[in-house]
């Protein structure tokens, strides 16, 4: 079946565009000879589904006869309604209980997955339901205690779940596998064979999978029996339908500078961009944005609802461009998608297959674009090789055709502009204005007003649009082209500007970004004093300024949190959308910073739920106006004797009560029985367990609690940790006559002292001038000489592999 329904606008009869794809999207048979159901015909006949594809067809008969299957099939063949078809077909229409259970490696997949199943099913009137992490716990017990015969979700909540005892499957007798060697990739082992093992042992087993490793070897031998294995994809994934097209990066501008060149060339209507890391996508989507091009990421940061509504807006066709990572956008299917383009090569080429697999979906044509670098060579050579993949070579636009191709979009857009208005009163002033020195600078400035209100009119006008049609999709900038070629006198591509601009919200994150100081503003640490005591830092204001106030909000960078995440977060729970002026993250809670006339607004989402969490928002104040009385928590005890007590990062705010807390704990993997006791605070908790049974705990250690990765560490008695804090190295003295250079290198990228020098030499600094190198985690102190300064500082900027290369001179002792 296909994914992608007909339009039943378009000429020809669905026969004809079936048979003219490739024979593996269709099946010698057709929906009439699989002998369904009414309900479940008129639902196909409704979704404009005309032919099975071969995995639909030939999995059809085996899973209705109850045999365990094995299928391995490329992406885009029809999975879900493979399996889908024959469980709507078995399930009675009354039924209540449990009867089939399919796992999926992402909460994307489960939701899509789940909602495919509702369309299919909804004449016969079985009900689905998505349980996956990140959600209301509330509201899928509630979806379970109703009664919902086939439940889609990840391991890790399904788990969840079922040691609550909200999920029963002592009646399940279906259990599915959905991307089997992607869940398992992603390190679902455990929750998986565990989930297995409570199912009877009669149940029926459909494993769906692109590839057979050994740890899907392993669950086939243990869960399956007399199993039929259906090989559809052949040992080797081809992509033949889709056109790849590589472009090799120039060295001459930054990286996000080639891609906003590319898409200038390009033109894509719309189009997936993968990155291989998180910092890429946030980095990539404010790029694309600032440069006109509608964007939004996607990648394993975000909370559950953000994704939902960024998905909701891809698939509306609301955005043109989704920046995602692998395991983000695993397994989503978007209608008529023409493009993907990979920002960085995968290291592994099986997943470039799995990324451009997002295009020429069910045999429909698609193309492949691709920054190289030469860092990827391995990659791409055994894509040449091995997948036999040829690629398209296409040269980089020279930074001046870029240029034109941006300054012809920018003057289209003036132009458009300038034709509806009357400006002609106003060319005495622009002939004055040109004769000035500042000419320039006032220009500049015209010029960003003019773009930011044309920018926020527009968002203005798409907005209102919306409302009156939903589901309208974007028009594509070659459709707007061809219109615009035939329209006399008229030169604007106004889609190209409509498509880009997010408002004011965006223009003002960007405005808080640009009042942030730089990293080395910071300074070098100094031993700490106890933290209570200590200053803040210089050059963050953490103080509300005049006419604003300071909230205090229970959401952290260990909630997924951001500055852009926490104002979604707190606006779609109720606060005024685009009120937030700019906000400080901590592990375990935030700083938001509003207008005082807004501040009883956002105080009002007191109790509000974010995900499973209880919001808790007040004002904050300097400790010296805290009442001197303020209750706190009474000093939690040490260990007793043969005890361990441990710190976990879950507390009363995450839902959690005692046994909910030592149920989490199990849950993750933790020895079940085992907590002698807990105690709980608001962000945090305590474990106490005997001393033989620590380790088994520590264990647990990032693994998944809902959104959250859960943190586990022996606790340290005070006395200790100011030890430690007296225990930190010493820094080496200043010199006289050397400069102190701040780096953005650090341990975490792999560098040791030498490894700095070599990259910083790399880059274009002077060889041999380098003195010392005081490493850190996240950043470097580099030596040098006075006279050498200069040429380390003009480093700033350029690139240093994936990351753009911060140096300046760090501040004084």
């Amino acid at each position: 079946m296909s994914d992608i329904p007909q339009d039943p606008t378009a000429s020809g009869t669905p026969d004809t565009e079936a048979s003219s794809r490739p024979a593996e999207y269709i099946a010698d048979i057709s929906f009439e000879d699989m002998n369904l159901s009414e309900p479940i015909r008129r639902a196909i006949t409704e979704r404009g589904y005309t032919h099975p594809t071969p995995v639909q067809a030939k999995a059809f008969k085996p899973a209705m006869e109850g045999r365990d299957l094995i299928v391995r099939s490329k992406t885009g063949t029809g999975k879900t309604a493979a399996f889908g078809l024959p469980l709507l077909e078995k399930i009675p229409a009354d039924e209540r209980r449990v009867r089939a259970l399919i796992l999926c490696p992402t909460r994307e997949l489960a939701l899509q997955v789940a909602d495919e199943l509702k369309q299919l099913g909804k004449h016969k009137g079985i009900k689905v339901a998505a349980i996956y992490g990140g959600a209301s716990m509330k509201q899928q017990e509630d979806a379970l205690e109703e009664g919902t015969p086939i439940i889609v979700g990840t391991p890790g909540r399904v788990f969840d779940h079922i040691n609550r005892g909200n999920l029963k499957l002592d009646g399940c007798d279906h259990a599915v596998l959905d991307e089997a060697d992607e869940m398992l990739n992603q390190g679902f082992y455990e929750e998986v064979t565990r989930i297995l093992d409570r199912l009877p042992k009669n149940r029926q087993v459909l494993l769906f999978s692109a590839t057979v490793p050994t740890d899907i070897q392993n669950l086939i031998a243990r869960y399956t029996t007399n199993a039929e294995t259906l090989l559809l994809s052949g040992d080797v994934f081809t992509v033949e339908h889709i056109h790849h097209i590589r472009y090799d990066v120039s060295d001459a501008f930054p990286k996000p500078r080639n891609l906003i060149y590319v898409l200038e060339k390009e033109e894509p209507q719309n189009a997936i961009i993968f990155c291989n890391t998180r910092d890429d996508t946030a980095l990539v989507t404010a790029v694309l944005n600032r440069n006109g091009f509608d964007a939004d990421l996607l990648n394993g940061d975000l909370p559950q609802k953000e994704r939902e509504r960024v998905m909701g807006k891809v698939k509306r066709g609301e955005v043109a461009f989704m920046v995602a990572t692998d395991i983000a956008a695993r397994g989503i299917d978007i209608s008529g998608l023409e493009y993907v383009i990979n920002y960085s090569l995968p290291e592994d080429p099986a997943v470039y297959l799995h990324r451009v697999g997002r295009t020429g979906r069910i045999g429909n044509k698609g193309t492949a674009i691709n920054l190289f670098s030469g860092r990827e060579l391995a990659t791409y050579t055994v894509l040449e090789k091995k997948y036999g993949i040829k690629f398209e070579k296409r040269d980089m636009p020279a930074p001046e055709e870029a240029m034109h191709l941006w300054t012809e979009r920018h003057l289209r857009e003036i132009r458009e502009g300038a034709s509806g208005s009357v400006f002609e009163g106003f060319l005495p002033l622009a002939a004055q204005l040109k004769q000035r020195s500042d000419a320039d600078d006032l220009v500049a400035f015209l010029l960003k007003y003019f773009f930011s209100h044309l920018r926020m009119e527009k968002v203005q006008a798409a907005q209102e649009t919306e409302k009156q049609a939903p589901e309208r999709k974007p028009e594509g900038r070659r459709e707007e082209r061809e219109r615009r070629e035939g329209r006399e006198g008229r030169e604007g591509r106004k889609e190209r500007g409509e498509r880009g601009e997010r408002g004011e919200r965006r223009e003002r994150d960007r405005d808080r970004d640009k009042e942030r100081p730089p990293r080395g503003e910071h300074g070098e640490r100094q031993p700490r004093p106890p933290r209570r005591d200590e200053p803040r830092r210089p050059g963050v204001s953490l103080e509300a300024g005049p006419g604003e106030a300071k909230l205090w909000v229970n959401l952290g960078t260990a909630d997924g949190m951001g500055p852009g995440s926490i104002a979604t977060a707190m606006e779609e729970a109720g606060a005024p959308v685009g009120k937030i002026v700019r906000a400080e993250l901590r592990p375990t809670f935030g700083y938001v910073f509003v207008a005082e006339e807004d501040s009883a607004a956002f105080e009002a989402l007191n109790g509000k739920q974010h995900g499973t969490k209880t919001l808790r928002v007040e004002k904050s104040r300097p400790r010296s106006e805290r009442p001197e009385g303020a209750p706190r928590p009474a000093p939690s005890p040490d260990a007793g004797p043969g005890e361990v007590k441990l710190w976990v990062n879950l507390g009363t705010d995450d839902g959690l009560d005692d046994a909910k807390f030592v149920a989490a704990l199990e849950a993750a993997g933790a020895p079940a029985g085992k907590v002698l006791r807990p105690l709980l605070r608001p962000t945090y908790g305590y474990a106490y367990v005997a001393e033989t049974d620590a380790p088994a705990f520590e264990t647990v250690n990032g693994k998944p609690h809902g959104e959250k990765a859960l943190k586990i560490e022996r606790h340290r008695p005070r006395g200790s940790r100011d030890d430690r804090r007296r225990e930190r190295k010493e820094e080496a003295p200043e010199v006289p006559g050397q400069t102190r250079m701040w780096v953005g290198l650090g341990k975490q990228d792999g560098l040791d002292d030498a490894a700095v020098t070599a990259a910083l030499e790399g880059l274009g600094a002077p060889a041999g001038k380098v003195v010392r190198v005081e490493l850190r985690t996240t950043y470097a102190y580099v030596f040098v000489a006075d006279e050498d300064a200069a040429a380390f500082e003009a480093l700033n900027g350029k690139q240093h592999g994936e990351k753009a290369l911060k140096i300046e001179r760090a501040r004084k002792r």
